[in-house]
């Protein structure tokens, strides 16, 4: 379960910062260098970090590389570029004359680069992205992927006098493997004790006293003429529910309601549909004994309860011993793939990516046409809720020693800010990439001040939005929704 507290943590929220949206950013950046050099735009300067400078780290092949103040990722200065538009003829050859001092023969602007070379370079960082992505979920395939290998069965009743409780068992334990076997669900437990001789050892695990695993030793265990009744139990009780006012219990197994025997979810779901209104009789296995309530099911219960107000489980019964079982959490363990299996995982964690993206239209078309309520998916986050929500993962992933989950957080922060780049938004790289598609159908380019005025627009509206949403961040934790 996540420490909700880890998001409030500075340290926590600021070490999630520089791990999960610094690496994302520079790598951005570096793509944007790489496909600079590969189409010929000179680059005079790659900075680590954000201006101002503060100290130059190196120059290589004409190209400074800076280390800067602000953490913020990173930047590339192409020839005769600002942050917004080009520059005048009279900053271009400034910028011209420095590229020749540092051994540039032919120095190359962006807008003097082929269109096509300039769509490659501003689609650089979103492609650097993407490979950053496909290589850390191939790591998280080739580290082991969770694979469901066995069931947990919870005792939520133990016949006193029997050999269960004679060996030490009690309610609330959680067996895990029989003569340390997993075994598929309730009925391969029974089945699994029906093949082993009077004397069997049980993995338990024992939340009482703070999930401790120990081996129990169980003698002169008859299960030879068990059976197995499958019932749902009750999970839990909502105060003030017409299950709370008839008496009905945590651990109740449902056995039957009115004269229809319940055998799981889906059938008492059924039969509570049918009698909505009607006052119905529910039979109960209760400690080992029959007990029978009557309530009548709401037909128009509060938000987040059943008609009933119960929240329910798989369960059996052992009618010859008048043990309860439930079903508990399944025994995971990771699972090493192949590399090419790690590949085919990784574009198909992308590919699920992409299709979420897809939809987002869709959702608010009919968010704005049909009334539909908004989606959480929809939500625009700020970097802070970015970093609330990796501190949550990265906590999780020290708590459990598992480096994938901050690596899956980190690989999809990725994907997303290669793919949000590549919207047509002025100021962003998809936005630029519009206007050469403009200058290829109409054959020359659009004028650069003009250019450069819907760019420098773009980006007063998005640090408009920005602001926007790091105020409802704060005010709106995107980690409440996994409380």
């Amino acid at each position: 379960m996540f420490d909700l507290s880890a998001a409030n943590n500075p340290i926590v929220v600021i070490a999630a910062f520089l791990l999960v949206l610094i690496p994302a950013v520079f790598i951005h950046e570096l793509g944007h260098l790489i496909a600079a050099k590969l189409v010929g735009i000179t680059i005079l300067e790659f900075g680590v970090g954000m201006p101002p400078r503060l100290v130059k780290l190196f120059t290589w092949r004409g190209t400074e590389y800076t280390l800067n103040w602000l953490p913020l990722g990173g930047f590339v200065r192409p020839l005769g570029e600002d942050m917004v538009r080009q520059m005048g003829d009279e900053a271009l050859q400034s910028d011209r004359d420095i590229a020749i001092e540092r051994g540039f023969t032919h120095p190359v602007s962006v807008n003097e680069a082929k269109p096509l070379g300039r769509i490659f370079f501003m689609a650089g960082g979103a492609i650097a992205n993407f490979i950053m992505a496909f290589v850390i979920f191939v790591i998280i395939g080739l580290s082991g992927l969770p694979q469901l290998v066995g069931a947990r069965v919870e005792l939520r009743y133990v016949p006193s006098e029997s050999a269960w409780s004679d060996s030490g068992l009690q309610a609330g334990d959680i067996i895990q493997a029989v003569n340390g076997e997993y075994f598929a669900d309730a009925a391969g437990l029974l089945s699994a004790l029906q093949m082993v001789g009077d004397e069997t050892t049980l993995t338990v695990i024992r939340p009482a006293s703070g999930e401790e695993t120990f081996i129990v030793t169980v003698q002169n265990l008859d299960v030879s003429s068990l059976t197995l009744e499958t019932h749902p139990i009750v999970q839990q009780v909502a105060p003030g529910s017409p299950a709370a006012e008839a008496g009905l219990q945590r651990n109740d197994l449902v056995t039957m309601l009115n004269t229809q025997p319940v055998a799981n979810f889906d059938e008492l779901q059924a039969l509570t549909a049918e009698n909505l209104g009607q006052e119905v009789s529910l039979t109960v296995l209760r400690d080992g004994e029959l007990v029978t309530v009557n309530l009548t099911p709401r037909e128009h219960p509060p938000e987040g309860q059943g008609a009933m107000g119960i929240q329910i489980t798989g369960g059996a019964a052992v009618p010859e011993t008048g043990m309860v079982i439930a079903d508990s959490i399944p025994v995971q363990e990771l699972v090493p793939l192949s590399i090419g299996e790690s590949a085919q995982y990784s574009l198909g964690r992308i590919g699920m990516v992409l299709e979420q993206m897809a939809q987002l239209p869709v959702q608010l078309f009919n968010m704005v046409f049909n009334s539909a309520p908004p989606s959480e998916n929809m939500r625009i986050t700020s970097p802070l809720g970015i970093s609330q929500v990796g501190g949550l993962l990265l906590q999780e992933s020290i708590q459990q020693e598992r480096p994938a989950i901050i690596l899956e957080y980190i690989g999809l922060i990725s994907l997303a800010l290669g793919i949000t780049n590549l919207l047509p938004i002025p100021a962003l790289d998809g936005g630029r990439i519009l206007f050469v598609l403009i200058e290829i159908v109409r054959g020359r380019p659009i004028a650069p001040e003009r250019e450069g005025m819907v760019h420098l627009v773009g980006i007063a509206l998005l640090l408009s939005l920005m602001v926007v949403v790091v105020l409802n961040d704060i005010a709106n934790p995107l980690t409440d929704i996994l409380r």
